[in-house]
């Protein structure tokens, strides 16, 4: 197979599937995480690569549609590559499938380097470029339209960024900004609903022991979410997620 592509499968373990077995979708985040830190490590362009010159990898923005979530025990077996790459951002597909070849979900996200030292975004430049295919992406996504943001919060939420939300970047771990936003969705929304498209924008990173207010406003079958640091009333993350009704 070619550099630009690169395939792994992952077990839904029990860890990963909520009550109804189905898997969770913070779960399906590090998953993705996890292939894309791969393909990267194979590229030369990892973490380790990228820290040697003071650099890191920041996740700015995905949006995630969802076929059908795997169930506890089965494997999902994705693809992923790399697309398009400007002077700051650059873009990772995904898609996800099982075992009989059914598409599961799909993927496209864009990507910062940043620098570790500055803690601020830095050129793509000063990363060496790595093989793309750049006429293919998962699906018909843009990243063009602003996402929503909430204007009166149905619920609130406080959460404080622990020591084990943190990762190599030393700030909380995108899989966890999603953790938090998801605990501020009604038990009766979620009750007969499942998740089947997921909007994220990182905004600001989030450091330990911050404490991050979680708002949540329901509109239809779309929970709309920011993600606000109480420390100094900035906006972290703005996340919308449209659900579907269970059959």
């Amino acid at each position: 197979m070619s550099e630009k592509y690169y395939k792994a499968d992952y077990k839904v373990r029990i860890a990963d599937a909520d009550s109804r077995g189905l898997l969770k979708f913070p779960a399906l985040l590090q998953m993705l995480q996890e292939i894309a830190t791969e393909h990267a490590q194979m590229l030369g362009v990892d973490y380790s690569s990228l820290a040697a010159e003071g650099l890191g990898w920041a996740l700015s923005k995905i949006i995630v549609n969802i076929d059908e979530l795997p169930k506890w025990g089965e494997r999902v077996f994705i693809e992923t590559w790399a697309s398009t790459r400007d002077r700051i951002v650059t873009y990772r597909e995904f898609v996800a499938r099982d075992k009989d070849g059914r598409r599961l979900f799909t993927a496209r996200s864009q990507w910062l380097v940043f620098d570790l030292k500055e803690r601020r975004i830095a050129r793509m430049s000063r990363v060496k470029d790595w093989p793309r295919d750049e006429e293919n992406f998962a699906n018909g996504e843009t990243f063009d339209a602003p996402f929503e943001k909430v204007e009166t919060a149905d619920r609130i939420v406080e959460n404080h960024a622990r020591n084990d939300d943190i990762d190599l970047n030393a700030h909380v771990n995108n899989s966890v900004f999603l953790i938090w936003a998801l605990d501020s969705v009604p038990d009766e929304f979620q009750r007969d609903r499942l998740p089947e498209r997921l909007k994220i924008s990182f905004l600001k990173e989030v450091l330990p022991q911050n404490i991050i207010s979680s708002q949540c406003q329901l509109s239809g079958d779309r929970s709309i979410h920011s993600l606000v640091n109480k420390s100094d009333g900035s906006e972290c993350a703005r996340i919308n997620i449209d659900w579907k009704q269970l059959a």
